[in-house]
């Protein structure tokens, strides 16, 4: 755990950076109803990257940094235009014109590269966990002038109806976006750009409040997705975007329980989850009874958990059968791993294994996934089978639980009826 953390901690730092830096940022790109300028302007600094790397140049070289940076103040003289022209086009319309004809001119260009795919990767995703603290003392200079700029012409920067301020705003904007894609890529950014601030928004209506709840989500969040990457070994950048979805997920969750009526928010969120559990039932049920052999998800995912969910219906003989065909699968799983294992280890240790035993390898794994494919046919056969003989008992069950589970007026039915 202390080897993970001393790993990890400068790549957070940059998170924290990042986070403090695009939250006020949002904050302003939500009030003035530009949604998506980040995705252009981030887009934008990765077609200047592109055309850097097609000319020969580094990814991570100042020349690089310079062509993003030019690129991006051109598209900062054009967004400042697009106010006036949003009085016959919405300006979310003329953004996204912006972003596609930006990002299709990048494929263009790294069409015919030879490792054009991987360069379209890193501008997506980026690799946050490269950065540290070299980039760390290039970015708080930075983003701290920024920051005293829009400090200092804060009166100015609040008339949006001036080019000249336009300008302004959207060329420090893009200063950032332009560092920030550099690090941590489009999609990243975005996130932390918009999802902190909404945050903020959602529950404050001051600036200062708002940039602390924001502050807050977005590094306990970056947290969150940064120790979620490193225990189930997944890209970080991914990780991070997916844990900003859940935390707006989950922020919009509690609005009702934090600022509205907590009881009928209460009531509201009981009464949509039974009602959404009764319709998965109800779906399941209907699914069992005319297609008992097709995969039926909710009845998989629970016999997933709980295993021994299986011998409500099964036989005794479906039950040694599925069992046996079960461990033979997971024995030649375990043997293609060990076979996978060894070669991986003669290989970190500068041992690497002659043709004749990687083509021994090589078959042994073919073989090993056929017979671990027979064994895993004959257990969804011995299930199909089992649920094929038992789909109307299972399904009129299953739909008396979902109606008794479906939030109904039963009391009033039931006095109705009884008149």
């Amino acid at each position: 755990m202390i080897e993970a953390l001393g790993f990890l901690w400068p790549s957070f730092l940059v998170a924290v950076c990042l986070v403090g830096i695009h939250t006020y940022f949002g904050i302003q790109v939500l009030a003035r109803n530009v949604i998506f300028v980040d995705l252009a302007l981030a887009q934008i600094a990765a077609l200047g990257a592109t055309v850097a790397f097609m000319l020969g140049h580094p990814a991570q070289s100042l020349a690089t940094y310079g062509y993003s940076l030019t690129f991006t103040f051109l598209a900062a003289v054009l967004l400042a235009f697009t106010r006036a022209w949003a009085t016959r086009i919405p300006q979310e319309a003329l953004i996204g014109v912006i972003y596609v004809v930006a990002a299709a001119a990048s494929i263009l260009l790294i069409d015919r590269a030879p490792q054009g795919a991987e360069h379209l990767k890193q501008i997506l995703t980026g690799n946050i966990l490269t950065s540290g603290l070299n980039e760390i003392a290039v970015i708080v200079p930075l983003y701290l002038a920024v920051a005293l700029v829009h400090f200092l012409l804060r009166q100015g920067l609040a008339q949006s109806s001036s080019l000249f301020w336009e300008f302004v705003f959207y060329a420090t904007f893009g200063i950032v976006v332009t560092s920030s894609v550099a690090l941590a890529g489009v999609l990243l950014v975005f996130s932390f750009l918009i999802i902190p601030a909404a945050i903020g928004v959602m529950f404050d209506s001051s600036l200062p409040r708002q940039l602390a709840i924001g502050w807050v989500a977005g590094i306990l969040t970056s947290a969150a997705g940064f120790a979620a990457s490193f225990a189930f070994d997944l890209p970080t950048g991914a990780a991070i975007v997916c844990a900003f979805g859940v935390a707006l997920a989950l922020a919009g969750l509690a609005y009702p329980f934090v600022r509205g009526d907590r009881v009928l928010a209460l009531k509201i969120t009981v009464s949509t989850v039974c009602w959404a559990v009764a319709a998965l039932i109800a779906g399941s049920a209907i699914q069992l009874a005319i297609a008992p052999r097709a995969d039926l998800p909710l009845i998989d995912m629970l016999e997933h958990a709980a295993p021994s969910l299986r011998n409500l219906y099964f036989t005794k003989t479906e039950a040694i059968a599925y069992q046996d065909a079960d461990e033979y699968a997971e024995r030649h799983r375990l043997a293609a791993e060990q076979l996978i294992e060894q070669e991986r280890r003669s290989r970190t240790q500068g041992e690497a294994l002659d043709e004749a035993a990687m083509q021994r390898i090589s078959s042994f794994l073919k073989s090993y996934a056929e017979m671990r494919k027979g064994e895993q046919f004959v257990m969804s056969e011995v299930r199909a089978r089992a649920r094929e003989r038992v789909r109307w008992s299972v399904s009129l069950g299953l739909l008396a639980a979902a109606l008794l589970l479906a939030p109904l007026p039963w009391r009033r039915l039931w006095t109705r009826l009884s008149r």
